[in-house]
């Protein structure tokens, strides 16, 4: 007969086995897909799939390029367009241009938003923005992406 009280070690021993093997697979289940490396940055940032240049993003585009007329503290100079207040860019789907009285983004074709209109040469209506400039074909397609990505509705 086995005395199990005589060795305790000898009782659990069955058990260790398993455990660790169990322990060994959930290891390297979570680490098999962690291939790259930290000088891959954007395999973990998700920017190999996004428009916008390296380090940039909507938010630091309508920072450099905007901020000066179109901040809360600069809406007055700009048309009262406030692009620095929270709830961007689905509040541009309801705001109307003061131009064309036309609402900034359009929800039914976001691509073709009068905000992104106004980026071009020939915005239809009043100045190409930013005014006495223009942005970088990445610094439009990054801001066309968010756009269309803060479409009211859309997941």
């Amino acid at each position: 007969m086995l005395d199990l009280f005589a060795n305790p070690s000898a009782a659990r021993r069955p058990y260790r086995a398993p455990l660790a093997t169990l322990f060994a697979a959930a290891l390297l289940a979570t680490t098999a897909g962690c291939a790259g490396g930290l000088d891959d940055p954007e395999r973990f940032t998700g920017g190999g799939s996004s428009s916008c240049a390296p380090g940039t993003t909507a938010s630091s585009v309508l920072q450099q390029q905007c901020f000066a007329c179109h901040s809360t503290e600069t809406k007055a100079s700009g048309g009262n367009l406030d692009l620095q207040a929270a709830g961007l860019p689905g509040r541009l789907y309801t705001t109307n241009s003061t131009c064309n009285q036309a609402p900034l983004a359009d929800s039914s074709n976001p691509s073709q938003s009068f905000f992104l209109k106004k980026l071009a040469p020939s915005p239809g209506c009043g100045s190409q923005m930013p005014l006495g400039g223009s942005l970088s074909a990445a610094d439009t397609a990054c801001l066309t992406e968010w756009l269309v990505a803060g479409k009211p509705g859309s997941p």
